[in-house]
């Protein structure tokens, strides 16, 4: 009986260990497969300066959801080819599309980038963008799937088999979604090469799938914790004096209509070298000699368009939120306060007005969030001219006036162009001669030149309607009021390369130019700000009463040092990102916040005493 213990204990062994040889083995041989793929597709693995050991680590980390998915189909389908074939042309994509962005926008593929493709529009867009090379790659990983499927036979796995495998393949891709901790110390990404404040570099040194992952463990919430109230009292007293200046601003007689107009890729080509003032934009030069106007800083480049719009509407810089790529899908999500809403709180109509789908960047449900009472997209602008690729300005500088009326409440119409969007590289139907005029340096070779020729004459086009609207609205009796802006510079990375700007800065540094036409005065005021805190310069020229965190803002743009106390390129005070924080949960204007920022009584010595100090002391002693 001794003997024969062992025996039997010895043949269960082996027994299990038949039994979960192929359970193993089919998972290896997916990983082999998968990292395969990743070697040949990913252009990471080309030119990787690691050491063949850290080499392959890399090709294993991006391999492994590939392989997990190919375990997975196969588990479904019985079919290795097919699966390993279906696997490979998903991480093909992720590559692609990854590839094209950082070409474009100097940013890779990130978690947030699937709600912008899955919106109405995003997909349509990023279409116009895609290489004749990239398509024929997925078209042939498409066909040999199809083929794979009419050859290759089911396999007869055994039921059991098949049902490990998709438990193996699930919990396998749910813990990686969730960043289970096992990932995260095997993926180990900060010690890698994860920089979150520099993507390009972290794809560059991670490859595609690493990159994702880190981005969606570390960055892709919004910071949701409570924001410390007691350090936002402290900021606000800190800046009473400053906020009660701003606050006690006359409002105008009238209200002014008021028309915003954040116009594609607008920006001054005489920051390039070789390019000179006289040659672009007469019509801003024009106006901005009469008008409030300046440059600003915009949190995006090349693309990202919502990221300037969201500032603008809101009055919160983006920097306050650590990981946000897209604010409308990730902050806008319940109502919030902002320029729009005040407007409305003074008897404004809001209207947005934009040639493209609603859907596109969720904007339909993020702009009625912000305080859009009527959203005027796509549809009606049903057989509107296009230019180039898309809806030409003129359509939508006729579309504006028809909106403006004579009589009935003030209007806020903000106007959202698309005609300078690129791509740059083909813009069909533009006129030959007009093309021809437009005089570049010799320093461009002919894809810089001709991208940047299309991009020049769409900013004509956008100069003159900017002209058309100030000769517009300069002539009516009511008063109106003109705020033109671009939103980000354009995705012209050769030319920008190619030529170098007159600053000697990069193109990721350089500022927008904004201006401010109002019927009712011509003077002239340069001032130079960030495109969060242009909704207090606007109601201020529109003589418009801020709620209390514009007015707060208005007033601390001419402190700059107080918002940003270590320069304009560093980080925001600490305590200005909690109240931000606050405003995007609309809890600025509630309770001791606004009570603190309310205009204070006359004391009995003459000096005014502000709810501040009473609240400063109670924090103290508390």
């Amino acid at each position: 009986m001794p003997e024969v213990m062992p025996s039997f204990r010895s043949r269960r062994a082996a027994a299990l260990l038949r039994a979960c040889a192929p359970l193993a083995g089919w998972p290896l041989l997916a990983l082999l497969l998968a990292t395969a793929a990743a070697l040949w597709l990913d252009p990471l693995f080309a030119h990787s300066g690691d050491s063949l050991g850290g080499w392959l680590v890399l090709a294993l980390l991006n391999a492994l959801p590939c392989a997990l998915l190919l375990v997975l189909l196969l588990a479904l389908s019985r079919r290795l080819l097919v699966s390993a074939v279906a696997a490979a042309a998903l991480y093909a994509v992720l590559v692609a599309v990854s590839a094209v962005k950082l070409e474009q926008l100097g940013l890779p593929l990130l978690p947030a980038d699937f709600g912008f493709l899955g919106s109405g529009g995003g997909l349509s867009l990023f279409w116009h963008y895609v290489e004749a090379r990239q398509v024929l790659l997925l078209g042939g990983l498409v066909l040999l799937l199809l083929a794979a499927a009419w050859a290759e036979p089911a396999q007869r796995l055994p039921l059991r088999l098949r049902a490990g495998l998709a438990v193996v393949a699930l919990a396998g891709l749910g813990s990686l979604l969730a960043g289970a901790p096992f990932w995260r110390e095997r993926y180990d990404g900060w010690n890698r090469g994860f920089e979150p404040w520099s993507p390009a570099e972290t794809v560059a040194r991670l490859g595609v799938v690493p990159t994702l992952l880190m981005y969606r463990w570390e960055l892709t919430h919004a910071d949701r914790q409570a924001p410390d109230r007691d350090r936002v009292l402290e900021f606000i007293a800190e800046h009473a004096a400053a906020f009660g200046r701003s606050a006690a601003l006359e409002p105008a007689a009238q209200a002014p209509d008021i028309i915003v107009v954040q116009s594609e890729s607008f920006f001054d080509p005489a920051r390039l070298v070789g390019l000179e003032p006289a040659d672009s934009l007469p019509n801003f030069r024009r106006l901005a000699a009469e008008s409030w106007s300046g440059e600003m800083q915009v949190p995006t480049f090349a693309g990202g368009t919502i990221r300037t719009e969201f500032e603008v509407l809101s009055g919160v810089p983006l920097a306050a939120f650590r990981g946000v790529e897209y604010p409308y899908f990730e902050l806008v999500d319940a109502p919030m306060p902002g320029l729009m809403r005040t407007l409305a709180e003074h008897g404004y109509r809001t209207s947005v007005l934009h040639p493209n789908d609603a859907a596109f960047w969720n904007r339909r449900e993020a702009l009625r969030h912000l305080g859009a009472q009527r959203f005027l997209a796509l549809p009606e602008f049903a057989g509107a001219p296009k230019s180039g690729l898309f809806i030409a300005d003129a359509a939508l500088t006729d579309r504006v006036l028809a909106e403006l009326s004579d009589d009935g409440p003030p209007q806020f119409l903000f106007a959202i162009s698309m005609e300078a969007h690129g791509p740059y590289e083909v813009s069909p139907g533009l006129d030959p001669a007009a093309l021809a005029e437009i005089v570049l340096p010799e320093a461009l070779d002919e894809y810089g030149a001709r991208t940047l020729r299309h991009f020049l004459f769409h900013l004509a086009a956008a100069d003159h309607e900017l002209g058309r609207l100030a000769a517009f609205v300069q002539q009516r009796e009511r008063p109106t009021l003109l705020l033109f802006y671009g939103d980000h510079l354009p995705g012209l990375h050769s030319s920008f390369a190619q030529l170098g700007f007159v600053d000697g800065n990069s193109a990721r540094s350089q500022p927008v130019p904004y201006l401010i036409v109002h019927n009712q005065r011509k003077e002239q005021r340069l001032e130079q700000t960030w495109s969060w805190m242009l909704p207090g310069l606007l109601l201020e020229a529109a003589e418009v009463a801020p709620d209390a965190y514009l007015a707060l803002v208005a007033a601390l743009r001419h402190e700059p040092a107080a918002l940003l106390p270590q320069g304009a390129g560093a980080a925001l005070d600490p305590r200005f990102v909690e109240l931000a924080k606050l405003r995007v949960r609309d809890e600025f204007d509630a309770g001791e916040f606004a009570a603190a920022l309310a205009p204070a009584p006359e004391g009995p010595a003459g000096a005014p005493e502000s709810p501040l100090d009473a609240g400063a002391e109670s924090a103290a002693t508390n």
